[in-house]
């Protein structure tokens, strides 16, 4: 899961005499415009609640989430996906949905319009196979983690049982014969639009000539003196239904 670490800030240390003094820039930046808040950043538990934040002390309804995100925290992701469905929102992908992005976000809306030259990539969710956990887990550590994973999966099961999407979106690229990932070496995939619809994502939208197989993210809200970009490839799972 390279993408779905939850990164919370960026630590920059300056010199001052003989101490190091951490400057903490924050990895995402939420706010208010009209009637739609712009997400812009990796999903933690952090920006999250800023967000909802943000959603109550509008002087405007919301009635719209533009986000761009490579991602994070799957649990921070679900709720921000509960918070979709409660209010009803439609979503706009600008530039880039993946990881707990594309598994939360995106089943959660009332509509989905994708920008043109954007990107979505799923690569996998609570769900996915234990030895694909165990992979990157100390041993030390696995019991305790598969007790989290367990709870996750649970809190998973019920959102995607309350938006009425199908749960094995996070996992069809790594149960399927024809797995573009596994064939491309890309950190995830996306699907059609025709097998979106019948996985239940029934109103999206993409604008332009499809969407982007790569591209190179720069999160603007992270710190301006790094120019850091992160280069993200997906790749199209075809005829998910008759791969078997």
């Amino acid at each position: 899961m390279k993408f779905a670490k939850t990164i919370t800030c960026s630590v920059i240390f300056l010199i001052a005499g003989c101490q190091s003094i951490p400057i903490y820039v924050p990895d995402h930046k939420v706010f208010v415009d009209g009637d739609t808040l712009v997400y812009d950043g990796m999903i933690s538990g952090e920006a999250v609640l800023e967000a909802l934040r943000a959603v109550r002390e509008s002087n405007t309804q919301v009635k719209k989430l533009a986000i761009t995100s490579q991602g994070g925290d799957m649990s921070a992701g679900i709720e921000l996906g509960f918070f979709i469905k409660e209010h009803n929102w439609d979503v706009e992908v600008r530039e880039l949905c993946f990881s707990a992005c594309a598994n939360y976000v995106l089943p959660a809306a009332k509509s989905v319009t994708i920008d043109a030259n954007s990107l979505l990539g799923w690569h996998g969710g609570a769900m996915q196979p234990d030895e694909l956990w165990a992979h990157s887990i100390p041993k030390s550590s696995r019991a305790v983690f598969m007790d989290y994973i367990a709870m996750l999966r649970e809190k998973e099961t019920r959102f995607f049982d309350t938006v009425g999407v199908d749960q094995n979106i996070t996992t069809y690229g790594q149960t399927t014969k024809n797995s573009c990932q596994l064939a491309q070496k890309t950190d995830g995939w996306y699907y059609s639009v025709e097998d979106l619809k019948r996985m239940g994502i029934k109103n999206i939208t993409i604008k332009g000539d499809g969407l982007l197989s790569e591209i190179e993210y720069a999160n603007d809200s992270t710190n301006k003196t790094d120019p850091t970009t992160h280069k993200i490839k997906s790749c199209l799972m075809e005829n998910v239904f008759e791969s078997g």
